[in-house]
């Protein structure tokens, strides 16, 4: 049998994601096509885990923010207190906003990525006092509601305090924020809104741009992109692009501003050999603190998840200089947010421009650019332009 074309499976997969009918059949015929195993499902797709990493998400612990409006956020989080890290000391806390698809049951928030490697000690011990608090938070997917919902912010802000209250041994100014797909618009709400709660922000495959106001907001704060040329979910000059030239626009400095970008990323699979996103995964790169090691430039085992590799990976500051040897935690501990000032500017009034690409981006909705997008490279590729 012919295998229908990448595209067309994405959509098949992503198209109207509340029809439970829809999402029935699609799994149906997915799992007649393939006979595969360990896998769970949500959202009409299939994802495997990797069981491999389980004795990381063992050190996990699971705990509730308080109510706030309609929800409370619940969230998987590491203690290294409980590796015996010294009581006098206070060590940073990294908060992680997964994507879409990982947050539909308790825990799954830690079991579809591969964040859990930071609790080993390779990484502990490169953190500012030699330890870090892990905190990932869900999104309440069962509600319909993901991290880009900015009905969201302030509960999470507010399982965020809470977290710092119950654990006196999380240096508060050393609050650092990561968020890819999906995850990165909820580091785009909550980090604007309250930018003097966090020491550095890491936005990875932004699946919109930000905007002028939220960038002027952001203007005091490190932020670190990283992003895929031929990422086809969040796709780079609509999204990143944009994204980079506000912020460089409004920051007060360019060297706290990163951008890491790929010719080549690994594909989001949730069947195998099947690729839903092409070029798309970056936080199994960054789990490894942006240094893989291994065959085909592979650190972790990505068995039925994950397929290609990483190439052509070129790391800048706002200024448009190289950084040559880029490691994450190591910028993590270059800052505080000690000194910074809360900003409470009113947002200003949407232009007719910016309103149609909100439009655009809500109504139309991403699978149409994705359509228009796919369509360009048919053609350019049709025409002998691209491989």
């Amino acid at each position: 049998m012919r295998r229908a074309p990448q595209w067309l499976l994405f959509y098949l997969k992503n198209l109207h994601k509340n029809r439970n009918i829809l999402k029935f059949i699609n799994t149906f015929l997915t799992y007649c096509r393939y006979n595969v195993t360990n896998v769970d499902y949500y959202g009409g797709v299939l994802m495997a885990f990797n069981p491999k990493h389980d004795k990381y998400r063992a050190k996990f612990q699971r705990d509730n923010g308080p109510l706030v409006g309609d929800w409370d956020i619940d969230y998987s989080y590491y203690s290294p207190m409980t590796d015996d890290a010294p009581e006098d000391k206070t060590y940073p806390l990294v908060i992680i906003t997964a994507g879409a698809l990982e947050g539909w049951a308790e825990g799954i928030e830690i079991q579809a990525n591969e964040m859990p490697l930071w609790v080993d000690e390779k990484y502990q011990s490169r953190f500012h006092n030699g330890h870090a608090f892990i905190m990932v938070p869900r999104a309440p997917e069962e509600d319909d509601l993901y991290w880009d919902q900015s009905c969201l912010v302030e509960s999470l802000r507010a399982a965020i305090l809470d977290f710092c209250e119950k654990h006196p041994n999380v240096d508060t100014t050393r609050i650092y924020l990561i968020g890819w797909c999906v995850g990165s618009l909820g580091v785009m709400n909550l980090a604007s809104s309250y930018p003097e709660l966090f020491a550095a922000v890491v936005m990875m495959a932004p699946s919109r741009a930000i905007n002028k106001s939220e960038a002027a907001r952001l203007r005091e704060l490190p932020i670190w992109i990283i992003s895929g040329l031929y990422d086809t979910h969040s796709i780079y000059p609509l999204y990143t692009l944009p994204t980079w030239s506000r912020l460089k626009t409004y920051t007060n400095d360019a060297r706290l501003l990163r951008k890491t970008t790929f010719t080549r990323a690994v594909d989001v699979n949730f069947v195998p050999q099947v690729p839903i996103i092409g070029n798309h995964n970056f936080w199994d790169w960054t789990s490894e603190d942006m240094h893989f090691v291994g065959e085909n430039g592979h650190g972790v085992d990505h068995d039925h998840v994950l397929t290609g590799t990483y190439k052509g990976m070129r790391t800048i500051d706002g200024a448009d200089r190289a950084i040559e040897d880029p490691y994450l935690i190591a910028w993590f501990n270059e800052y505080t947010n000690e000194g910074r000032h809360a900003i409470r500017e009113p947002r200003r009034n949407i232009r007719p421009s910016e309103r149609w690409n909100s439009f655009f981006h809500e109504t139309i909705g991403h699978n149409s650019r994705l359509l228009v997008f796919r369509s360009v490279i048919a053609i350019y590729r049709w025409l002998g332009w691209m491989e």
